[in-house]
């Protein structure tokens, strides 16, 4: 079901006051306690006219299986609700990076969203948004010397052995092999390669 469908996971107990861990404590019972989760699909055309049930039910077991946990049941679901925005997702052309604003166009002009130069943070999609908005916090907080402002961004982890090697092997067989057609991505073309589904 999940087939060329990504996913974040947002825990809002770390995110956002009113669902937090410490006001949970010190406010409510805790046979009421409750987590508080997002999960956002993108490239989910397979399923995205499926029912609000269904789509809750296969959020559970995307939860499940990233965190590899036994799954929550879907009577255990308090409240839900089901957003669809179809063909939401920003399509970039190769090299369109290159052409990417900073944070700050001008003098009290500050932006963000997956489409902004993260200056080097190695984060895409929804989590790149985040990060240019707490960039963009943070230069705006410089700019107008607001003292008490904590915009900052973890830095990203470095890539492992493993797909430094996969970066490089994809780099290598652009050069090598270019496609005669734009492939949907080097990863792909890697494998059509490696496979023989593809005529170079």
């Amino acid at each position: 079901e999940l087939k060329e469908t990504g996913f974040c996971i947002y825990d809002l107990q770390r995110m956002h006051d009113e669902f937090s861990v410490d006001y949970y404590n010190n406010n409510v019972e805790a046979n009421d306690q409750v987590a508080v989760l997002e999960i956002d699909f993108y490239r989910a055309d397979a399923f995205v006219d499926m029912d609000d049930d269904h789509i809750s039910d296969l959020a559970l077991r995307a939860v499940s299986a990233a965190f590899r946990t036994a799954k929550i049941d879907s009577d255990e679901i308090v409240d839900a609700v089901v957003l669809r925005a179809r063909n939401a997702v920003s399509h970039f052309a190769p090299n369109s990076a290159l052409y990417s604003p900073d944070v700050k166009l001008g003098d009290g002009m500050y932006i963000c969203g997956d489409w902004v130069d993260r200056t080097g943070h190695a984060s895409w999609s929804t989590e790149k948004s985040v990060v240019t908005a707490r960039q963009a916090a943070s230069a705006l907080s410089r700019d107008f010397g607001l003292k008490d402002s904590t915009c900052e961004v973890i830095p990203a982890a470095k890539d492992t052995s493993q797909l430094t090697a996969l970066r490089q092997s994809a780099r290598l067989l652009r050069n090598v092999l270019p496609p005669k057609t734009l492939p949907p991505s080097p990863w792909v073309f890697a494998k059509q390669l490696l496979s023989g589904d593809k005529d170079p």
